[in-house]
């Protein structure tokens, strides 16, 4: 009788690890199905270096996933932040510059007509964790158009959900590292 219990309880430990295992598998493979579906790809980035970053709250919702809406919002904004907003730029800003100063390969533009494309951390809300403040939100890269070849600005990258900024621009910087051969 108790070896029947050990072997049911090794069955069932065996089924539940592999239901574990087929479910993380199903995860990882929808990933690159669900950024290849946005369109999202940096490797149009690949040889651009002058990248303007552009944090403020986007009074826009793109509820149809179009991203027209927030690409004109970008395009439209002041670059410089403003009050909680400069607080937030200044950190993304640091963590960009470390990239910059180890791998050569970025440099920050002036204004928008100075930029390659443009990094854009939309702020949905702060929250506050231990009275300390943690600005969370969605970061786009967007590339500037090209009147002479037709092309219009789009988004060439987005972030898959909402995130702490620190999180959201250094997942940014381990996909540049990717497609640029660094590190």
């Amino acid at each position: 009788m108790v070896c029947v219990h050990k072997q049911s309880a090794v069955i069932i430990l065996v089924i539940l690890l592999l239901v574990t295992c087929v479910s993380t598998f199903a995860q990882d493979s929808a990933a690159p199905l669900q950024s290849a579906r946005t369109g999202s790809s940096l490797a149009e980035i690949r040889d651009k270096h002058r990248a303007l970053l552009v944090v403020f709250r986007s009074r826009v919702v793109d509820a149809g996933g179009g991203e027209r809406a927030i690409i004109e919002d970008v395009l439209k904004a002041d670059p410089q932040p403003k009050g909680r907003f400069r607080w937030v730029h200044t950190q993304i800003a640091r963590k960009l510059d470390r990239y910059k100063q180890k791998y050569r390969s970025l440099f920050p533009a002036e204004g928008l007509a100075d930029a390659d494309y443009v990094i854009y951390f939309n702020v949905v809300e702060f929250r506050r964790i231990l009275d300390t403040v943690y600005p969370y939100g969605e970061l786009f890269v967007i590339v500037r158009g090209s009147p002479e070849e037709l092309k219009p600005p789009r988004v060439v990258w987005r972030a898959n959900k909402v995130l702490f900024a620190g999180d959201a621009i250094g997942n940014l910087i381990k996909e540049l590292k990717a497609v640029r051969g660094e590190g």
